[in-house]
């Protein structure tokens, strides 16, 4: 198969148009689920719509029609950083991944709209626009002060892009929504294998469903199985607290402040530090059988190191922000669930102390109460849910992967440095 120069570089004027959305009224917006949800900036978290906390317009929605949003169409944030905080530039481009759901357009944030669907495949504008360099872009000309960077429609449809013909945007859009599709399936496949260790733990500590036919006894917890105690997370048995500071170290390593860490999740891995040049407050390391949580009250952000979890263990410097436990083997996971209760958010945020921001100290960490089954117990709960955790890992390793090799093959495609084949029995490229 022969590669003819058909490509052409276009202004994206000539293919898209940036819709706006609308400024609603602050009076009609709720936070419990009534009326239509409207994506906000803060909602575009790459690569889709975070629904976690939105709010809903409760108003009058005649002669809102083009405001109304549904799956598949493409975002950008038109509010943000500058290029010095990319994290949180302006420029972040989401694709709405909700089937029958609507939602509303908020001022701040545009819409692309296609302008011929015989010169533009959709899939192919949405992984044209979210490339680092086309963000980049943006809030390098981006206007407004330090905090507050602004780009407006016409900025966006300035820039010029490389334009394959139809088919072959299509054939590319395939090769990367394949990864897409994997890396969402692996997300989706931790959370569930999460869901099923939290359901074991809630049966046999919460319920007592395996234990049932054992005496029970009276305890400030309520009612246990007899030979089990009520105790404290700094027992010896359990835990003891992460002291001290990291070792110097060679190299780069990514750092995790608690606003990178959302629930159990890390959302941000964009902060590269040496020793150097890293801040004060990057003094954490977490080692193996290690447990971590926002010590700010109010501040629900927890992260597990198990054997299994080489990359955090090898690349990473946590802030001093988050508390460390460092958990005797067989407890690791008992642990882990533990303060991935609400239980332990409130008697942690009930032992938060400080005045202009209150957080817990080690000193009350000790006192945060817990149950302590028998050691039998918790080997075999361990036991039970281990190869749960060993499969989120190994998701989460093979996830990495799959962005890197994305992110790889992404500006490669988009520039026409990788050509993809045509022809179903074509045999090479490019």
């Amino acid at each position: 198969m022969s590669f003819n120069n058909d490509w052409k570089e276009v202004k994206l004027e000539e293919i898209v148009d940036i819709q706006s959305g609308y400024g609603f009224e602050s009076q009609n917006l709720n936070n419990d689920g009534g009326g239509i949800p409207v994506i906000k900036i803060k909602n575009l978290t790459p690569p889709n719509i975070n629904v976690d906390d939105i709010q809903y317009y409760n108003g009058n929605i005649k002669n809102l029609d083009k405001y109304i949003l549904k799956k598949n169409d493409i975002l950008i944030s038109m509010t943000g950083s500058h290029v010095n905080q990319m994290s949180s530039a302006v420029g972040k481009v989401s694709k709405i991944q909700f089937e029958n759901r609507n939602f509303l357009l908020n001022q701040r944030v545009g819409k692309f709209k296609i302008l011929d669907n015989n010169l533009l495949d959709k899939d192919f504008l949405y992984y044209l626009v979210s490339r680092y360099e086309f963000q980049y872009k943006l809030a390098s000309g981006a206007s407004g002060s330090a905090n507050q960077a602004n780009i407006s429609a016409k900025q966006i449809k300035s820039i010029k892009v490389k334009l394959p013909p139809l088919e072959e945007q299509r054939k590319i859009s395939k090769i990367l929504s394949s990864l897409d599709q994997k890396i969402s399936i692996n997300k989706m496949m931790n959370y569930n294998l999460e869901a099923i260790a939290q359901s074991i733990y809630k049966n046999w500590f919460i319920e007592f469903e395996p234990f049932q036919d054992k005496e029970f006894i009276n305890s400030e917890l309520g009612m246990i199985p007899k030979g089990w105690k009520v105790g404290y997370l700094g027992d010896k048995n359990l835990t003891e607290l992460v002291r001290g500071s990291i070792d110097k170290f060679d190299g780069e390593k990514i750092y995790l402040a608690t606003a990178d860490v959302k629930n159990n999740k890390i959302k941000n891995y964009d902060t590269i530090i040496t020793y150097n040049d890293k801040p004060s407050r990057a003094n954490r390391k977490p080692e193996i059988n290690t447990v971590w949580f926002a010590k700010m009250k109010d501040s629900r952000k927890i992260i597990l190191v198990s054997e299994f979890d080489d990359f955090l263990i090898n690349n990473i410097i946590l802030s001093t922000g988050f508390m460390g436990l460092e958990v005797k083997d067989i407890a690791l996971y008992y642990i882990w669930n533990f303060i991935y209760k609400e239980d332990f958010e409130k008697q942690k945020d009930k032992l938060c102390t400080g005045t202009t921001m209150e957080a817990i100290n080690m000193k009350n960490t000790k006192k945060i109460n817990i149950l302590i089954p028998p050691k039998n117990i918790l080997n075999e709960f361990n036991n039970l849910v281990e190869p749960i955790y060993k499969k989120i890992s190994n998701n989460k390793r093979e996830t990495r992967t799959l962005k890197e090799l994305k992110e790889s093959l992404l500006p490669k495609l988009m520039s026409g440095e990788i050509r993809v084949p045509l022809d179903e029995d074509a045999k090479d490229v490019n």
